[in-house]
């Protein structure tokens, strides 16, 4: 054998003997980093989810609060026009009353004077007496009217501080959520800032959040399940400017039910999965429900 040949074989044998333990340690690494990168999108997309269920929450939350908020005003409004009112007709009572006192004053004087001269007769005697019986009885019926309508005006006035107490409770309420949106917010700026900004899915995927560019109200038209997963089939879509990855609020009158998550739109309809769905709690989603989206969420 040459002896070039056999120096070609020596440095074949050393390459080999000294690359096996490279691939061997890169095949150990290899796993080791695809695990550690599973378990942090499976980590990144728990806090999504969960920032996600927070924020539809904490909106629901704030819409009821304010609802009761505005109706607790609207309250108020009417009840101060009551005893505005009330306050308006008993000052126009007091003022009958004070000139029907006047009347029977000048009637009495007249009586006096009527007395002293000896001029009346009876027929005039009987007269002023019924008048003044007549007067008597107005001034009564004044007083008593007088009475109730103090009375209802004491009750308007109680009525009035419970509604400005329970608009005071509202609002205190209404501060508490937002304190409470704040704290999740500084939870995950906290969880962003420790682990990093969370992966970008491509554009379109199934789980990623588009934000909405428009607001867009449609009705649920078709349900389907298989396998414990839901799809919703809505009567709004591409020419109404909906895109995949929007996600809708699916609500019942004043009742939320779920979200929406846009997967496939055409030109007048658009499928989604349903999400956050509690039958036991809220309900179903059914056919003839509303989806809302709004823009910016």
């Amino acid at each position: 054998m040459h002896v070039l040949t056999k120096i070609f074989i020596v440095l074949v044998a050393l390459l080999t003997v000294a690359i096996v333990p490279l691939v061997a340690v890169n095949v150990t690494n290899e796993g080791k980093f695809q695990a550690k990168y599973k378990d942090a999108v499976a980590s990144a997309s728990q806090i999504e989810a969960e920032r996600n269920n927070e924020r539809t929450l904490w909106q629901s939350e704030k819409q009821k609060v304010e609802g009761k908020l505005k109706e607790a005003e609207i309250s108020v409004a009417a009840l101060r026009e009551q005893v505005s009112a009330k306050a308006s007709e008993a000052r126009t009572l007091a003022v009958e009353l004070s000139g029907t006192k006047a009347t029977q004053a000048s009637i009495a004087s007249s009586l006096e004077v009527l007395a002293q001269s000896n001029n009346s007769n009876g027929e005039l005697t009987a007269t002023l007496v019924a008048e003044v019986r007549a007067l008597r009885t107005s001034i009564f019926d004044a007083e008593k009217r007088l009475a109730e309508i103090q009375t209802q005006f004491d009750a308007k006035e109680s009525e009035l501080e419970v509604a400005v107490a329970a608009r005071r409770a509202l609002q205190e309420e209404l501060k508490r959520l937002t304190e409470t949106k704040d704290d999740a917010l500084a939870t995950i700026a906290q969880y962003v800032a420790t682990v990093g900004e969370l992966p970008k899915a491509r554009a379109g995927a199934v789980g990623e959040r588009v934000v909405a560019t428009r607001n867009i109200s449609a009705t649920i038209i078709s349900v389907r399940r298989d396998d414990g997963m839901a799809l919703a089939e809505i009567n709004a879509g591409s020419r109404d400017g909906l895109k995949p990855g929007w996600i809708l609020t699916i609500g019942d009158g004043g009742t939320f039910i779920g979200n929406l998550r846009i997967t496939e739109v055409d030109v007048n309809r658009s499928v989604g999965v349903v999400e956050l769905e509690d039958s036991a709690a809220r309900g179903e989603v059914r056919v003839g429900q509303r989806a809302v989206a709004r823009a910016g969420e």
